[in-house]
């Protein structure tokens, strides 16, 4: 890893060279928990600020368009997961028409782009991996930050009181508001960083966030939020050897302390507890009424199956949430925009194993970086069937393209290196040729 020492530095010359980049992340993040309701005629300072958060998108857009326009130096892979992000938030906004309200609708619309333009002004330069690289340290910073927050205002009730005590709101935050996804991510990067970090202050530093991190998804008791961190976390153990090496004997410690401090029978019902929440079994089958939001949902798609209701249509239309990304995703933007909805995953997925082969090559903060955003994204990719991670406007959707814009552009910078090393011994042999054989003018001309 890079010293830490020279992070300032680092930091520093990308502020000079792209500030206005990193001030349009910054807005779209304080654009998350505001919306259209929020066009009202403010009478305090909180009016105010609501009013302000909610107008960013629109500022973010043309300026974000205007620079990508005006530098033209994008390039992103063929194959590009954001590309297709892109590609179904358009088919969505031109599905804004179809909407039962469609200023609500183009509202969603205007903050997905932005996100997504947001992203590209970072990488639309010729220093386009390091952007890449910071875009994904302020993605981990914020996540933090907003993570610190949460568990600072309600530390009181999530490490004190018991389970069901917990589900209730929370100074006006509440489980479903996602509390534990904003914990679940910075807890994974910390996780991964403990395991690739030498120094030991750092390791203790980055093991005590996750502990701390956990333990409120833990109480948060957020079953998309618990089973993503555990297939996230089997995921890491699969991938890195390194985590293998040392995680496993660990875990398998644990597990037998656990055993000898519990019988598997009170395990087992402690487990069985935790996972009901207090529902009945007609609650904990139909998954909190979302197999009543599913079969609306699938309603409400076979009604305008080709080209969707626009952003939001769940809500619009039935007034729920569908609690799925991709069938939310179809009654955005139908079959035409559900295709490229579908390929964001299927590709993202795809650069992330092809880089991870070669690996060996990379420098030692690309690796950390690499294992974090294939971490993460199974985490999202998890939780996409319980929740809508990536169809709509949400800090979801920002984590995911960070993720996606850094594995776009390490896929490209690592081939460009590829390619480099190819050239020279392609033509290495006609330099020597030439050399060797000075009185073969026919030949030598040919060479040259």
């Amino acid at each position: 890893m890079i010293p830490a020492r020279s992070l300032p530095i680092r930091f520093y010359r990308f502020w000079q060279a792209a500030p206005l980049a990193l001030i349009l992340w910054t807005c779209v993040w304080c654009n998350l928990n505001s919306g259209w309701w929020d066009f009202i005629t403010p009478k305090n300072l909180s009016d105010w600020l609501y009013l302000v958060r909610a107008t960013l998108p629109f500022g973010v857009l043309p300026v974000a368009t205007f620079i990508l326009l005006r530098r033209r130096k994008l390039r992103l892979p063929k194959q590009a997961p954001s590309r297709y992000l892109m590609a179904y938030g358009v088919l969505a906004l031109l599905a804004t028409v179809f909407s039962p309200i469609p200023p609500w609708s183009l509202y969603w619309s205007c903050t997905f782009l932005a996100a997504i333009l947001a992203a590209w002004t970072f990488v639309d330069r010729p220093d386009a991996l390091e952007s890449a690289r910071w875009l994904l340290l302020a993605t981990w910073v914020a996540t933090f930050l907003v993570a610190a927050t949460i568990g600072y205002m309600t530390h009181g009730r999530v490490f004190t009181e018991t389970g069901s005590d917990v589900l209730s709101d929370l100074n006006g935050l509440s489980r479903s508001s996602g509390v534990a996804r904003w914990a679940a991510v910075p807890g994974l990067v910390c996780l991964v960083r403990a395991y690739y970090t030498r120094g030991w202050s750092l390791i203790a530093f980055y093991l005590a966030g996750a502990a701390v991190s956990f333990s409120i998804v833990y109480r948060m008791q957020s079953r998309g939020a618990v089973f993503g961190v555990l297939a996230a976390l089997v995921f890491a153990l699969l991938v890195s050897t390194k985590m293998r090496r040392y995680a496993l004997p660990f875990a398998f410690i644990a597990l037998v302390v656990i055993m000898i401090l519990e019988s598997p029978t009170a395990l087992s019902n402690r487990f069985t507890v935790y996972i009901e929440r207090g529902q009945d079994r007609a609650e904990f089958l139909t998954m909190t009424g979302r197999t009543h939001t599913y079969a609306q949902g699938i309603a409400a798609f076979e009604d305008a199956p080709i080209l969707g209701r626009g952003q939001w249509a769940d809500r619009l239309v039935f007034h729920g949430h569908v609690h799925n990304s991709f069938l939310q995703a179809l009654l955005n933007a139908g079959i035409i925009g559900g295709i490229p909805y579908f390929a964001s995953w299927i590709t993202g997925w795809m650069l992330f194993y092809k880089l991870q082969k070669k690996s060996a090559r990379l420098i030692p903060d690309d690796r950390i970086h690499l294992m974090e955003c294939g971490t993460v994204m199974m985490f999202f990719t998890v939780r996409a069937i319980p929740e809508t991670t990536t169809a709509s406007f949400s800090v979801d959707l920002l984590v995911m393209v960070a993720i996606y814009v850094y594995l776009e552009i390490l896929t490209l910078k690592s081939a460009a290196k590829k390619l480099r090393q190819v050239i020279p011994q392609y033509y290495v042999i006609p330099s020597r040729m030439r050399r060797t054989e000075t009185t073969a003018t026919v030949g030598t001309s040919r060479l040259i």
